[in-house]
């Protein structure tokens, strides 16, 4: 399914939040820790030859989010087979999920090197680009990816988001609308546009493809959370519900266990929402922790960090330390 593959995130997690912050499709995430959908990775187009055991046991590593084993048999099967696009795609996506960006980024250069007709390789790059903040660049390489494919609604999606970054919403829709054309039922096309409308203000029109979204998947954790941080930011008043968001953010509290950062910070505003300041600074910083090891260099947690303060703010007990509460004149008699 070309749709779901290149390290493709529940990308969306490092999409921005409302419309003045991005949160993790995604604070992405943001960014987010970028997980690979990679149960559907198509290695037949750009793998050629016999079966290939250790690219096999590659990507099942991949699957149960075994990165660095991942990386490790990725190494293997390049050793074997160099020049393996396939190999440097997957370990691109191993090294993203690790925080390991440069690496994912030379990477995925090797694999464009490797493989320069696969639309594949031209979406993994651009993926690493957009986390880096290379929006430029990572146009250019969706640009060459979806001319190699047309029907690269993951590459549509991506552009789509990469175009709300750099503020062109009109063609962000163009490219959300030209994906779910082609794709109906394209879950992170619907969460890409709902996104858009939320930061071009159309509020009503966002509701309804997250509502779109809810129908098709869900039980899904992230999409959940979506909704929640929706109904607390979105720009129209009349379409928040707190209560609700709240209500969503802890179903996907629940159905992540606590191990995932975003869904963790979405309930930490839920709860400040709910005038619980100190419970969103707990939950704060959990996620803060959480999502500082998938990236050591602290890029991905600055804006998290900042969201701690206005929490922070808010829980502080106010007290007057210099302040005298008896007169100053020692002559004073009651």
């Amino acid at each position: 399914m070309r749709s779901m593959i290149g390290g493709a995130a529940r990308g969306s997690r490092d999409l921005q939040r409302g419309s003045s912050a991005y949160g993790f499709f995604g604070i992405l995430i943001i960014i987010v820790v970028v997980i690979g959908t990679i149960f559907f990775f198509p290695w037949d187009q750009i793998s050629t030859g016999r079966p290939d055991s250790t690219l096999v046991e590659a990507k099942q590593a991949l699957d149960k989010g075994q990165w660095d084993k991942a990386v490790s048999l990725f190494d293997k099967a390049i050793k074997e087979r160099p020049g393996n696009a396939a190999a440097y795609i997957g370990r691109s996506v191993a090294n993203l999920n690790l925080g390991k960006l440069e690496e994912a980024l030379k990477d995925s250069e090797e694999a464009v090197k490797s493989a320069p007709s696969s639309p594949l390789a031209y979406g993994q790059k651009a993926l690493v680009e957009k986390v880096l903040g290379k929006t430029d660049e990572a146009l250019q390489d969706l640009d060459k990816a979806i001319a190699l494919d047309a029907g690269y609604v993951w590459a549509l999606a991506q552009r789509a988001d990469v175009h709300s970054r750099k503020n062109d919403n009109e063609k962000a829709l163009a490219d959300a609308n030209r994906a779910l054309t082609s794709a109906p039922k394209f879950v992170d096309g619907y969460r890409v546009r709902a996104w858009i409308y939320s930061r071009m203000g159309k509020c009503s029109e966002a509701a309804e493809d997250f509502k779109k979204v809810s129908e098709l998947r869900p039980d899904d954790p992230w999409s959940i959370q979506d909704r929640a941080w929706f109904l607390l930011t979105c720009p129209d008043e009349k379409l928040q519900d707190e209560s609700k968001a709240f209500e969503l953010a802890q179903k996907a509290m629940k159905l992540t266990e606590g191990k995932d950062a975003v869904v963790l910070e979405t309930l930490a505003e839920a709860y400040f929402r709910q005038g619980a300041p100190m419970k969103a600074v707990e939950l704060q910083k959990q996620a803060i922790a959480l999502k500082s090891k998938s990236c050591p260099s602290g890029s991905c947690t600055e804006e998290m960090k900042e969201r701690l303060k206005k929490y922070e703010m808010a829980a502080r007990t106010e007290i007057r330390k210099n302040y005298e509460i008896l007169p100053l004149d020692s002559s004073y008699r009651p």
